[in-house]
């Protein structure tokens, strides 16, 4: 239901660590039967479902309905190759299937799968590592409306290096990002250079603070799109106040500055009319935007069997309606989690998303003149899961969701309903 965007450059390293993080735990607490093929842990499952939404175009005036099928395997490993060095790998990969509207049937790779390989020399690790995903799902992003799918596949490939001498953590990563969509959202494709450092002193094992950069250079492969320069300065918090509660904080200074705007088109005369907008309003495509960002992740297990979660996140993006440099937007979530039984458990999720945007508009009767102007909007969304352990490898769930968006912009508003059902097997 909820998926949280930070800056280019350092959402791509906070989420390898993620990814990582959660892998590896997901491994140690498989038993050793069922976890080990040689020197090799590994775990492998694979799943099978379908989904029934009301409006998967996200349409005002004609929405369109469809059942979809998804079949879909994940696989994750973890290989100590030497003794200073170790290999880790993960990726789900499934394939939707529309029974209406099968233009849209496509592949998915998800967005936390990585391959790492991390060699260790004293007190600093340096690690290879190469993220890869491809989605076509648009219904976690606000930003958008009229748009069924959009294919979206990022490849972020880099090097990074952490030293940890007594309390002090340092680190450093370069990589370099390949983005491609398909021949309708080409103005999408890009390459970006990725650059994050971080300093910090850790007070115990699990709790660090300190301050980190970020910097990010875009280059677009058309015109229509602004390359641009993102950059962010600021501090963090990981502290993990008690066993049951973990606290994350990030906050500070963003710089975004675009090229001069170039014509959206070559082939044809384009009139855009609307105010240029001073430095740092949205209402002008190629302005420089001087903001902040800010994330907060709370955790808590309240009991052995409840648990919930909060996170907010404002952020400044790479835009993806054609013609938008940037999307700002403030994004809230919450999830509860309750076990009802040792094989039933329900998962309640809701998030509210406020975001602008600049967006040139096409004029009702004349494709050729455009309309520079500012989008506001606001998304919300709630869900429902139900989650049945049938045995200890069969688990059955359905699902139930909705979401509404409502926009300043004529056309652009749009109510949603999905349910759907999903039975895993893990090996």
């Amino acid at each position: 239901m909820f998926a949280a965007h930070g800056q280019d450059a350092l959402f791509n390293s906070l989420s390898l660590d993620q990814s990582t993080a959660d892998r590896s735990t997901q491994l140690v607490n498989q038993s050793a039967a069922q976890a080990h093929w040689g020197p090799v842990q590994f775990s492998a499952g694979a799943s099978t479902g379908f989904s029934y939404d009301d409006n998967l175009n996200g349409s005002e005036v004609d929405p369109q309905s469809d059942v979809v099928t998804r079949a879909g395997i994940s696989l994750d490993g973890f290989w100590p190759a030497t003794d200073q060095s170790q290999l880790q790998f993960g990726t789900s990969i499934g394939y939707d299937e529309y029974l209406r509207y099968t233009g849209n049937n496509g592949l998915e790779i998800s967005p936390d799968s990585a391959l790492t390989y991390s060699v260790s020399l004293a007190e600093v690790v340096v690690t290879l590592f190469d993220q890869l995903s491809y989605t076509r799902q648009v219904r976690t992003e606000a930003a958008l409306a009229n748009v069924t799918t959009l294919p979206q596949l990022d490849n972020n490939v880099g090097l990074r290096a952490e030293w940890d001498p007594g309390h002090w953590v340092w680190l450093a990563s370069y990589s370099h990002d390949n983005f491609w969509s398909d021949a309708a959202h080409e103005y999408l494709n890009r390459s970006s250079e990725y650059l994050v450092v971080r300093a910090g002193w850790r007070f115990a094992a699990a709790t660090q603070m300190g301050l980190e950069a970020s910097d990010s250079i875009t280059d677009y492969e058309l015109d229509t799109q602004n390359n641009n320069q993102n950059a962010s300065l600021g501090g963090y918090l990981d502290w993990k106040a008690r066993p049951s509660l973990t606290l994350n904080l990030r906050g500070g200074l963003v710089f975004f500055e675009p090229d001069s705007p170039s014509p959206p088109g070559s082939s044809r005369t384009i009139i855009i009319i609307g105010p240029p907008g001073p430095t740092n309003s949205p209402s002008s495509p190629g302005s420089s935007v001087n903001s902040y960002y800010a994330s907060v992740q709370i955790t808590h297990q309240l009991t052995d069997y409840l648990s919930h979660s909060l996170s907010l996140d404002r952020s400044l993006q790479a835009g993806l309606n054609q013609g938008s440099s940037y999307i700002e937007q403030l994004s809230i979530a919450y999830t509860l989690s309750w076990s009802l039984t040792q094989r039933i458990s329900v998962v309640a999720s809701a998030s509210y998303v406020d975001g602008q945007q600049p967006l040139t508009l096409a004029a009702p009767n004349n494709p050729l003149i455009l309309t520079a102007v500012t989008e506001d909007y606001q998304q919300y969304a709630g869900g429902l899961q139900l989650t049945w352990q049938c045995t200890d490898h069969f688990a059955a769930s359905v699902n139930f969701g909705h979401s509404l968006r409502n926009s300043n912009q004529s056309g652009r508003n749009y109510t949603d309903n999905a349910f759907g059902g999903q039975i895993n097997y893990a090996f």
